[in-house]
Order: C-alpha cells, then structure tokens, then sequence
C-alpha cells in the first residue's frame, strides 16, 4: 500500500468545499460478506471519503495474551484486506484503530492522533477505547485521553463512544461505558463526531454543539449490514447531518447538527 500520507499541521488553512459526504463503516471485525453489502451500498452514493471507526481485522488478535507471530500475521493480512476493499471504490479513506487492533497499524491512512484534511473536512482521530480495561491491544483510562492534545478540527474519528449518550448503551439498556474525556474532546473542538465500539448502539445524538454518530457494528456480537454516513450541508442551520442505515432492514435515520446559541 502507499506510504501514510502527511499530517497537516494545526495552523494550516483549508478551504473546504461547500458540500461533503462521508461513509462511515463500523466495527468491521473482518465480516467479508457484511462488508461487501455496505460497500456496494455506498458505491451507489457517490461519496467523498470512507471513515472507518476501529476493530477492523479478524479474531486472530483478539486478547494480547494470546498473540503469536501466526495470529498477528493472520490478523494483519486481513486488515489489508478490509482497506483494500474500500480503496477499491475509488475514494479516500482514512480509519483508527479500535481496542481489537493493534495501536500502530503500519497501512496508509491511519489517522489517529493526526489532523488530516479528507475530502475538504478537518479530521483529527482519537483510537483505541476505555475506561475499562479488558487485556486487550489498545486500551487507555480517561486520564490518558483527558491529557491527549485534541486540535479544533471538523470531526473526530473515534473508536469509542461519548459517555452517557444512547451511543455508549449497552444491550441491558442500563450500563453507559462510554468515555468521559471523548465527550470533552467534541464538546470542545469539533463539530461531528463519529464513532463505533458499541455495537448495538447504533445511532445519532447531539452533546452540546457536536452531532455524533455511532455506525454500529457488522461483526458479531449485534452484528448488521448497516452503514452511516456523514453529511456537510451549508444549507443546513448547522451545517451538518448524519445519517444511519440498516441495509437488512431498509430503515434509514436522519439527525441534523443544531447551532449552538
């Protein structure tokens, strides 16, 4: 694959376009035939770029206890595999790493920890998730997030979830899990948030003046062929929307950005 591409600094200036549009592709896990749905679906929207929010390769990594050359070697293959399907179809796409990833994933377009202009938008990724600590690969406390140097940008790619929004839910209806210092970091900075790590949490929400987005999962558990998509509209009183589709289902959700006052 190309090298990675270079990080713009903080004070550059980007002219954005006045209309964008972003897929946005959840938890992949390596699910080929979910993914190969959601594709074809986004390559009848003539979108700008693909995000994709974490834990993209297969279940070879899985705990870091039981990594070995061959499991990492599997589980990297597969990665490529994902990425080179999307860049298939044609446009840009950038990703983080989730919890189920390695945190220094050597393929082009990993954008955490980076500000990078995509497709006219300012995008500055945070991966891997917490609080909680599993024992897997990449996993932080919120201190650690709290104390990570976010610059203003357009939208945050994460992995995991703003604490205490519908996004961090788990299946009970009951536990947030979600992280506290990721919901300062777009209350503070962006405008948009997208993010995953929470499969069965699919959905919109708005904290504050940044609209957020969880794309849901495609691999197990509460795995779906379901696909976000993020949209820059200056048309819009915020200038932004975000979208969920379920492909199985045919149900499509819509939330548009409210200004702050």
């Amino acid at each position: 694959m190309a090298d990675r591409p270079q990080a713009l600094p903080a004070s550059s200036s980007v002219v954005a376009p006045a209309l964008a549009k972003l897929a946005v592709i959840g938890d992949v896990h390596a699910h080929w035939s979910r993914l190969d749905s959601v594709l074809q679906h986004i390559a009848g929207e003539r979108v700008d770029a693909i995000l994709l929010v974490g834990d993209i390769g297969s279940h070879d990594l899985s705990y870091a206890r039981r990594r070995t050359p061959e499991r990492d070697a599997r589980y990297l293959a597969s990665v490529e595999e994902v990425l080179r399907r999307c860049l298939d179809l044609g446009v840009p796409v950038r990703y983080v790493p989730g919890n189920h990833d390695l945190p220094e994933l050597p393929f082009a377009g990993n954008a955490d920890g980076r500000l990078e202009e995509v497709a006219g938008v300012r995008v500055f990724g945070i991966g891997g998730a917490g609080p909680a600590r599993f024992g897997f690969c990449y996993e932080w406390d919120e201190s650690e997030i709290a104390a990570r140097a976010v610059p203003e940008c357009e939208l945050l790619l994460c992995h995991a979830p703003p604490a205490r929004t519908r996004l961090d839910l788990v299946h009970d209806g009951v536990r947030h899990v979600g992280s506290k210092a990721i919901r300062e970091h777009a209350r503070a900075k962006a405008q948009v948030l997208v993010c995953g790590h929470i499969h069965e949490a699919c959905g919109g929400e708005q904290v504050d003046g940044c609209l957020c987005l969880n794309a849901g999962g495609l691999g197990t558990p509460f795995g779906a062929p379901q696909v976000g998509f993020v949209l820059r509209d200056p048309r819009l009183a915020g200038g932004w929307a975000v979208e969920h589709r379920d492909l199985g289902s045919g149900e499509r959700r819509r939330w548009e950005r409210i200004p702050r006052p």
